[in-house]
């Protein structure tokens, strides 16, 4: 070997042997990553809680000032009644079914259609984006009942409102 590539030689070694340091702190440091990893594993994960939703249940309202009955989801609360009304909310609030009745003329409003409820109960109606309007002739009593409901709960009603 010439004195010359001696210095290259020797350059080379300590090139190696910085690789070789190098290299056992990069495996010190991926050693120490997978035992965080595996203690993480192997750790059971917490149980979640799962909201309970309340099993919906329905509920008969009878309005005995206006003669009326008809189902009532336990979702909706009454919020207000009279001998001649009665409002239903929502738990937000939000008026869901209104009732009212009086003495007065059953007429058919130019807004209105003549529609039938249940085959049997003659109505007038008037439809909004989110309601629907009943007006109907009480045919025990004479009272003109007026039912506003939101278009949700609509199907419900119109299969269980009865007379009394």
């Amino acid at each position: 070997m010439s004195k010359r590539s001696l210095p290259y030689f020797f350059l080379a070694f300590l090139f190696a042997i910085l690789l070789f340091i190098l290299g056992i702190r990069y495996g010190q440091r991926v050693e120490l990553a997978n035992k965080t990893i595996r203690y993480l594993v192997s750790i059971p994960p917490t149980p979640t809680i799962q909201p309970t939703t309340m099993p919906l249940s329905f509920s008969e309202y009878e309005h005995a000032g206006c003669a009326i009955s008809f189902l009532v989801p336990n979702i909706l609360e009454k919020t207000k009644e009279s001998s001649t009304s009665a409002l239903f909310s929502d738990q937000k609030k939000l008026l869901t079914v209104a009732l009212s009745c009086e003495k007065g003329p059953f007429l058919m409003l130019k807004t209105e259609r003549s529609v039938s409820i249940n085959k049997n109960i003659r109505a007038f109606e008037i439809q909004t984006k989110d309601t629907v309007s009943y007006r109907l002739l009480h045919p025990i009593t004479g009272k003109v009942v007026t039912l506003t409901i939101l278009k949700q709960y609509l199907p419900l009603i119109q299969k269980s409102i009865a007379f009394q």
